[in-house]
């Protein structure tokens, strides 16, 4: 019996030391085969040979830098992302990985991920990129006039200015001041005798939103809008907030959140859910789907976002939105945009162009059409809005 066990032991440390040689082959194979291609610049090939030997069991750092850095070089940040995540879960200060993740975020316009892997950087290569842990952002403004087909409506104008700063490695802080103004002609009788009084509504509107990364793949997500709206003599205080998480995955962003507060002494609760989807792993060609439950004056609304965004050539895009849904009192873009005017939206079209001049300088047009619903007559109108933009890269 003691003979038969000393048997079975020794044939199993036999076959245990001829697998760990042959693993040791594996990778010695992976290894050397995978250098070769990325010497070659054979970027695809790479990567389909890199997939190929890590889904046979064959996975070690060095490959998955390698396949990540053959899609970072192909432009598909979004894969790349994926692959230097499993080199962090094992190995959290990877220098290479960290290095690469935070231009990938960068490529995506991800500021605050992007600065959550800055946070890992050596003292050499902080400094190398000038970075510190609080610092200016972006700065942006926009403008814009609204026209509109009813006599009975002025044009309306609108303006905004905002700053974004990073407060620490995992925080970012985006602010806001808006100015919306729109004259409203009300008639009182009929006929010649009737009396045509302007009424004034303006707005003035504080923003501020603040994210925190809290790792890798989540951020969460609040923010606050404050309004000052002046109509027919009376001045209305509303004050809406914003709670969040969102999800960064390979192809997939998904969010959740919900918008809650009083909006002209009505209450508001708006639950949102939105699915951001790049095809491509970059902003080539992406799409951006927005649901929303929108409870107001005890009625339920759905509302629709879809935009589609993608690169026409070299530092230019173009991003096509619409929304459907009645979108009175609608806050969109985490609580940023708030639509109160007097007169209800039923149906929205957006054309956004974005051309980068430079590193630092973004310029933005935007025509918006939409179908607008009278508040006092039952009468419908056609609105359309011209906004000039520009956003400023610290």
């Amino acid at each position: 019996m003691d003979y038969r066990k000393l048997v079975l032991i020794i044939v199993f440390i036999l076959c245990l030391r001829h697998g760990v040689k042959a693993q040791e082959n594996s990778v010695q194979v992976a290894d050397s085969t995978s250098a070769e291609l990325s010497k070659a610049g054979s970027w695809k090939e790479l990567i389909a040979y890199g997939q190929q030997t890590i889904a046979s069991g064959t996975n070690f750092p060095g490959l998955r830098l390698r396949v990540a850095f053959a899609w970072f070089i192909t432009g598909n940040y979004k894969a790349a992302l994926d692959e230097y995540s499993v080199v962090l879960d094992k190995d959290t200060y990877n220098q290479t990985a960290r290095y690469y993740a935070y231009y990938c975020n960068k490529f995506l316009n991800n500021d605050l991920q992007a600065a959550y892997n800055a946070k890992f950087f050596d003292k050499e290569t902080m400094k190398t990129e000038n970075l510190s842990p609080f610092g200016f952002i972006d700065a942006s403004a926009e403008t814009g006039k609204k026209y509109v087909s009813s006599k009975l409506r002025g044009d309306g104008f609108y303006s905004r200015v905002g700053l974004s700063n990073r407060l620490g490695w995992r925080f970012q802080l985006e602010e806001s001041g808006i100015y919306f103004r729109q004259n409203i002609i009300n008639r009182y009788g009929f006929g010649p005798h009737s009396d045509r009084v302007i009424l004034s509504d303006d707005q003035f509107e504080y923003f501020a939103k603040l994210s925190y990364a809290l790792n890798q793949k989540f951020t969460i997500l609040g923010s606050y809008h404050y309004l000052n709206t002046k109509y027919n003599s009376t001045t209305y205080h509303s004050n809406l907030g914003l709670l969040g998480v969102k999800y960064m995955g390979t192809y997939v962003d998904v969010q959740a959140d919900v918008n809650f507060g009083h909006i002209i002494q009505q209450p508001i609760t708006q639950y949102n859910a939105k699915l951001t989807f790049y095809p491509l792993g970059n902003l080539n060609f992406y799409t951006i789907s927005r649901l929303s439950d929108k409870h107001l004056k005890d009625v339920n609304h759905w509302i629709y976002n879809q935009a589609i965004g993608f690169k026409v050539f070299k530092n230019t895009w173009l991003e096509s939105t619409a929304v459907f849904g009645s979108q009175e009192d609608y806050l969109d873009v985490d609580g940023l945009y708030v639509y109160n005017s007097v007169d209800n939206t039923k149906f929205k079209f957006n054309e956004t162009a974005f051309y980068q001049l430079n590193n630092h300088l973004q310029l933005q047009l935007t025509y918006t059409y939409e179908q607008k619903a009278d508040a006092y007559f039952p009468a419908n109108y056609h609105q359309n809005s011209v906004t000039l933009g520009a956003l400023w890269k610290f």
